[in-house]
């Protein structure tokens, strides 16, 4: 019995053991795995836009995750995207010529060591944005605003494109069949298409719009309209305009006598397709108002390499000189001469304004043209036996004492018996002897557009008031 019992008890303590040693094994392995797997978590356990992320980290050479992380956070806070809605186009490696990574502020100091990083670039779907970094994304700037993407699966509105080529179809007098689309694009803009015109207030609010460029004979234009097509405008800057010869020649013409220099030295270096707010395209003129209409044409820059002069042009043949924006180095004035006492006109009567003596040209004629109080305007023929030559107009009161604000303001020191004459040689020109209550000046056609300023804007609102009193 004592044996039977020693061997069942030896047996039985066996198998205890064994089954310890066995659940001491599987304790073990439970242990490990649990350690294996809470070890492995974290590497799928990513803040940020994980899912973007890993999509470039499993790459080789891929885009460190520091860096992922730095870039997404750094737009989504700058810009109010949520991260969600951002993801990494596109990477690239860059070494930076400098500490600054390429990208220095206004009068930043920049240490000049190449710093080894990166080029990234984010999308929401709708806009990019361009960063530069360092190699762990501690350090990283902004390369660009917002840039709209390009999105060729939306269809440019049937609306948009009709309003698109009937405005090509205006601008270039082509029918809307020899204009086509080249392609189009998505933007986000303001109110005014990001196209203002002057003094225009714009609405700052973004707007979805079309960029659209338009092949028209040999003019590359380039249009904005808004989302149905109801506004539509001209970007002149971006648009490439070919300039017809009559136009080119003209103004070639004009520069030549204003700058005193001959064609062959100047040249049309800049054309630009514009729409100008009104028949003055832009440009004031005095007693003349300016009705608002857009007026296509163009904006044409000369040079002879030192000197520039700026040409506004509205279909189909108005020229005019933009003084403002050309550049004259050089002095091209006339320097006046004074007129002897005895070659001086007559002093005004109390009842006369203004008067204009004409002498020259090919007929060799003389007129004298008055301009009396009454606002009588009469013109004559001097040897004029028959005085059949004989003219009478009337001016507006209004026009009249305009004009006359514009002698006292502009001409106090223009009419000091002083003669602009003509260049050595010429032939053929027309004299003026212009008299006020201020004393007299003379000038020629030849060198009208060298006289100066003051006197310029007297000669203009004369001829003004002369050409509307004859309409």
């Amino acid at each position: 019995m004592k044996t039977i019992l020693k061997n069942y008890l030896t047996t039985k303590q066996v198998k205890i053991f064994t089954a310890l040693i066995l659940t001491g094994i599987l304790s073990v392995g439970n242990d490990l795995a649990f350690i294996k797997n809470a070890s492995a978590a974290p590497r799928n356990i990513l803040p940020d836009t994980a899912n973007e992320i890993l999509e470039i980290t499993n790459k080789n050479n891929g885009l460190p995750l520091p860096v992922a992380r730095a870039v997404l956070r750094d737009v989504s806070r700058t810009q109010g995207v949520l991260p969600s809605k951002l993801k990494i186009v596109a990477y690239n490696q860059q070494t930076w010529r400098d500490g600054c990574l390429g990208l220095p502020k206004p009068d930043e100091f920049c240490t000049q060591a190449l710093v080894p990083g990166w080029r990234v670039i984010v999308s929401n779907g709708s806009q990019n944005w361009i960063y530069h970094t360092n190699s762990n994304g501690r350090s990283l700037r902004l390369a660009n605003s917002a840039t709209p993407v390009n999105n060729p699966s939306k269809k440019l509105p049937t609306s948009v494109k009709n309003a698109v080529l009937a405005a090509a179809s205006q601008l270039t007098g082509l029918p809307t069949s020899g204009v086509r689309i080249v392609n189009f694009k998505q933007i986000t803009t303001d109110g005014c298409l990001g196209l203002p015109r002057p003094g225009e207030a714009c609405i700052q609010i973004a707007q979805q719009a079309w960029e659209v460029n338009v092949q028209a004979g040999k003019q590359r234009l380039v249009y904005r309209a808004n989302r149905d097509g109801s506004q539509v405008r001209l970007n002149q800057t971006a648009s490439k305009s070919i300039l017809p010869k009559s136009i080119a020649d003209a103004i070639l013409a004009d520069a030549e006598e204003e700058l005193g220099l001959p064609a062959s030295r100047l040249r049309i270096v800049g054309v630009e397709r514009r729409e100008w707010p009104d028949r003055c395209l832009g440009i004031s003129e005095p007693l003349i108002l300016c009705a608002p209409s857009v007026v296509f044409g163009w904006r044409v820059t000369v040079s002879d390499g030192q000197q520039r002069l700026v040409y506004r042009v509205g279909e189909p043949d108005t020229i005019k000189l933009d003084k403002q924006a050309s550049k004259i180095t050089v002095n091209n004035s006339l320097k006046p001469l004074p007129i002897p006492t005895s070659n001086l006109p007559p002093l005004l009567d109390s009842s006369v304004v203004f008067r204009q003596i004409s002498s020259g040209g090919f007929a060799g004629r003389t007129y004298e043209t008055v301009l009396l109080a009454d606002g009588l305007l009469m013109r004559t023929r001097i040897g004029d036996a028959n005085d059949s030559e004989r003219s009478v107009h009337h001016v507006s009161l209004q026009k009249l004492r305009q004009f006359q604000q514009l002698l006292a303001a502009k001409g106090a020191k223009e009419f000091q018996n002083l003669s602009y004459p003509a260049p050595s040689g010429a032939v053929d020109y027309i004299s003026y002897t212009l008299t006020s209550s201020n004393g007299t000046v003379q000038y020629n056609d030849i060198s009208q557009n060298r006289l100066p300023q003051n006197l310029q804007v007297v000669v203009a609102a004369w001829n003004q008031l002369l050409r509307e009193a004859q309409e």
